[in-house]
């Protein structure tokens, strides 16, 4: 059934002409690539940090080509007002296109083209479609192409979410290292390939986690320095035939005040059009802190494991039943949560690493992928470790006399000793100890001298 013509618009491109809702905000390009591209289900309006963005990007651009005499008060205004809704969260439902594209982010970049034009045409006063009024490439991608855009949002976002992964990792951390201090002095069994090896404090074990987890945070905040460098102004392929210095100066300018983010120009715009090297390392940062809390989260199931046929020296908070069938069983689901948002991110940083090589020359076309990738990766990190600390940690307890009574065979006993007394009194001791002897008599040449060099 054909639409009713009252409420359908016209619009034209090079292959033809399309009917688009009276009011819908996106246009004739958006409409073909959300038909071409209907493939996960997931549109732009999930990527919320990119989108964001993105009305940076066309925001500062609208600053600085009005600065530089190229766009009317009117047309620098309307778009900013505009981007301001968008930083806002509205016209979502606009925002139509498939998260998986061709063409590198060039139907992302003109969904939002398209929107800021007719919105912008709404607020001054026209019908939607009017372009002759305000143009989503004429006007509002004035100075810019794809390449440089999307280049540049996907990494503005990405910055904004360094800061929300900082905050979590840093919080995370600071749960363990609380625990840390909790159980400084208190003593368990440490296991080396699963078997009993030595007397170990707990609290040594909860700021070991700490530490490796603000370690790897370093590594990853080192990538800040490669996602500052952008190429905005650089165009189609960056190449000198569209070098526009002026108002690469101006809308770098722009954009770090809206964004108090200190940027900068890539060094080589040719080799930023394509480069996409940064996100790969990135991407390999965030794998590593997910191979990370993956393993503390193993150990922390394994060493909450029973309790009553399995270590137990942990109890993990009760978030939820875990068994209909059987009453009072409580899985460890929060550990097991996160260890599947680090499979995710560890499987994405291969199909990161797959998008940045399958490049040809001045292009990645891939860029979609990626962007969907690394947003994903980052901002289910940065939750999955808040939760962890929130749902998990902060009210994890230690079952001190389990600890205790794991300590209390005198190989293992002999095994704490013999760095402090040497091998033979070691065993000696172990031999004579008695089943009601305390163990902190036990344990006291472990806690009172110093390793024999």
């Amino acid at each position: 059934m054909e639409p009713d013509p009252t409420w359908v618009r016209l619009e034209t491109d090079a292959l033809g002409s399309r009917k688009i809702p009276r009011d819908a905000l996106y246009g004739i390009h958006s409409l073909r690539a959300s038909e071409n591209f209907n493939v996960s289900g997931t549109t732009l309006a999930s990527l919320r940090p990119l989108v964001k963005a993105f009305a940076l990007v066309k925001k500062a651009a609208a600053i600085a080509n009005n600065r530089l005499g190229l766009l009317t008060d009117e047309k620098a205004d309307v778009i900013g007002r505009v981007c301001d809704e968008l930083l806002t969260g509205q016209h979502a439902r606009h925002l139509i296109v498939d998260v998986f594209q061709g063409g590198g982010g060039t139907s992302s970049h003109m969904n939002l083209n398209e929107i800021i034009a007719n919105r912008g045409l709404e607020l001054l006063g026209f019908a939607c479609g009017n372009y002759e009024h305000l143009h989503p490439v004429d006007d509002v991608n004035l100075s810019q192409s794809t390449t440089d855009v999307h280049s540049t949002a996907l990494r503005i976002a990405l910055l904004f979410e360094l800061v929300e992964l900082e905050n979590a990792v840093s919080g995370l951390a600071e749960s363990f290292a609380a625990k840390g201090r909790a159980f400084k002095d208190d003593l368990k069994l440490a296991r080396t390939h699963l078997m009993d090896a030595v007397p170990m404090k707990i609290g040594e074990e909860f700021a070991a986690f700490s530490h490796v987890l603000l370690h790897d945070l370093e590594n990853t905040l080192a990538m800040r320095a490669g996602l500052s460098q952008i190429n905005l102004g650089g165009t189609i392929a960056g190449s000198s035939l569209s070098d526009q210095p002026a108002f690469t100066r101006a809308v770098i300018g722009e954009l770090e005040t809206l964004t108090s983010l200190s940027l900068m120009p890539a060094h080589d715009l040719v080799a930023a059009a394509w480069n996409m090297s940064d996100l790969v390392g990135l991407s390999a940062g965030l794998k590593r802190q997910a191979i990370t809390l993956s393993k503390i989260c193993n150990d922390l199931r394994l060493l909450a494991s029973g309790p009553n046929g399995g270590i137990g020296e942990l109890s993990l908070p009760p978030v939820q039943a875990g068994s209909p069938q059987i009453p009072g069983k409580i899985n460890p689901v929060i550990p097991e949560m996160v260890n599947q948002v680090a499979f995710h991110i560890i499987g994405s940083d291969v199909a990161i690493s797959l998008a940045a090589e399958a490049g040809q020359l001045q292009r990645n076309p891939f860029e979609p992928m990626l962007a969907y990738a690394l947003l994903g990766a980052t901002g289910m990190l940065a939750k999955a470790m808040k939760t962890l600390a929130k749902q998990c940690i902060e009210g994890l307890m230690v079952n001190l006399g389990r600890s205790r009574n794991m300590l209390e065979h005198p190989q293992t006993i002999e095994n704490g000793l013999v760095p402090f007394i040497g091998l033979k009194d070691a065993h000696v001791l172990a031999q004579s100890i008695s089943a009601d002897t305390p163990l902190s008599d036990l344990l006291a040449p472990y806690l009172a001298h110093k390793p024999k060099s």
